[in-house]
C-alpha cells in the first residue's frame, strides 16, 4: 500500500511543468542569441612591424622577413565570443574579417623623413570599425537587448600600408 501510494505521488510529480518549461515549449527560440552590425567603416590597425626612428633628414629603409600580425577587438569581449562575433559579421558585411590578421612575408620598404623630424616606418593594415549589438531570445519569445559594443576587425586580404609614425 505505501508502495503504491509513493508510486501514485512520483507520478503525479512527474507531468508538473513549471511556467518557464512552458514559455519555452511556446517559444523554441528562448535562448538564441543574434549579432547585428551597423556603423560599417573601413579603417586601419596598426600592425607590429616598425623600424627603428631617425631623425631627419634622411631615409628609413625597412627589410626583414618576419610574420606581420594584427589583432581586432569588441570592447568588453572575451576572444572567444569576438571570433564569432566576426564570424557573423564577415556575412553581413560583405567582406571578411577575423579575430586576427597575420602573413609571412619579406617586407621592403622605404621612406624618407623630412628635415627637423623623428619618424619610425610602420605598417598599417586594412579593418573594419563597426557598433555591435547582441540581442537575446527571452521569454515568452520577447528581443531583449544584452549590449551594444564598438568592435574593430582586421580584413583577412593582404591590404596594407606603411607610413611614418612621428616621435
Amino acid at each position: 500500500m505505501r508502495r503504491l501510494i509513493i508510486m501514485a505521488l512520483l507520478a503525479t510529480f512527474a507531468f508538473v511543468v513549471t511556467p518557464a518549461q512552458a514559455a519555452m515549449a511556446a517559444c523554441p527560440e528562448v535562448g538564441d542569441v543574434y549579432y547585428s552590425f551597423s556603423n560599417v567603416t573601413t579603417s586601419r590597425l596598426l600592425s607590429n612591424l616598425r623600424s627603428d626612428y631617425l631623425k631627419g633628414p634622411g631615409t628609413i629603409t625597412y627589410t626583414k622577413t618576419t610574420t606581420g600580425t594584427v589583432s581586432g577587438s569588441v570592447t568588453g569581449t572575451a576572444s572567444a565570443e569576438a571570433g564569432v562575433i566576426f564570424a557573423k559579421a564577415s556575412v553581413s558585411i560583405g567582406i571578411t574579417v577575423g579575430y586576427s590578421w597575420a602573413k609571412t612575408d619579406t617586407w621592403s620598404y622605404a621612406k624618407p623623413v623630412p628635415s627637423g623630424k623623428t619618424a619610425r616606418l610602420v605598417m598599417w593594415h586594412e579593418s573594419r570599425k563597426m557598433t555591435v549589438t547582441k540581442k537575446q531570445i527571452v521569454a515568452p519569445c520577447n528581443v531583449k537587448t544584452v549590449w551594444t559594443r564598438a568592435a574593430q576587425a582586421p580584413i583577412m586580404a593582404n591590404i596594407n600600408v606603411w607610413d611614418l609614425q612621428y616621435a
